[in-house]
């Protein structure tokens, strides 16, 4: 998805499935957190290795950390949007 103009206007636009959504649900209880700690670095692993040929794929750091934060605190938005760029 291209946004805003620069080297760095693209970022990718992934929809969870709601089995994720659901894995993401925040909670303080550490059996829930250790789970659902393992499932955001599985899914996280998933969609790297999917798209880490990409030519528009550059600051891996920058999108894990954003991947992450979708992950555990707005995990009930319509789609995480990953900007391609160190944040």
């Amino acid at each position: 998805m291209v946004r805003g103009k620069g080297k760095y206007n693209r970022s990718l636009s992934l929809v969870p499935k709601a089995k994720l959504r659901a894995s993401g649900a925040f909670s303080f209880s550490l059996p829930f957190v250790v789970l659902s700690n393992a499932v955001a670095k599985d899914s996280w692993n998933k969609v790297y290795n999917k798209y880490k040929n990409s030519k528009h794929w550059e600051k891996t750091t920058g999108m894990k950390n954003q991947y992450m934060c979708h992950f555990n605190f707005v995990w009930g938005k319509s789609a995480f949007n990953l900007e391609l760029r160190d944040l």
